[in-house]
């Protein structure tokens, strides 16, 4: 039952600052690919936005996949 509620500081840091760093860098890259991917939305636009958030969410939430492989993955979502 031990670290159901507080697994300790480690885990807190490493949320908050792959956080930071994730959302970031799709700030920069949404707008370096245009407002295309916030305005008129068809259903292209909003699978792609899911996609993003969805990758945004595994890059805080899971130790196994480094910040850099997030950010690769937004740029070949936003690429295609």
């Amino acid at each position: 039952m031990e670290g159901i509620v507080f697994g300790g500081w480690d885990g807190v840091v490493r949320g908050a600052v792959a956080g930071i760093l994730a959302y970031a860098a799709i700030v920069v890259l949404v707008r370096i690919t245009g407002k295309r991917t916030l305005a008129s939305m068809n259903a292209f636009d909003f699978i792609v936005n899911v996609a993003l958030g969805s990758l945004l969410a595994t890059i805080i939430l899971s130790r196994d996949v480094p910040v850099v492989d997030g950010i690769a993955a937004f740029l070949v979502l936003l690429g295609l």
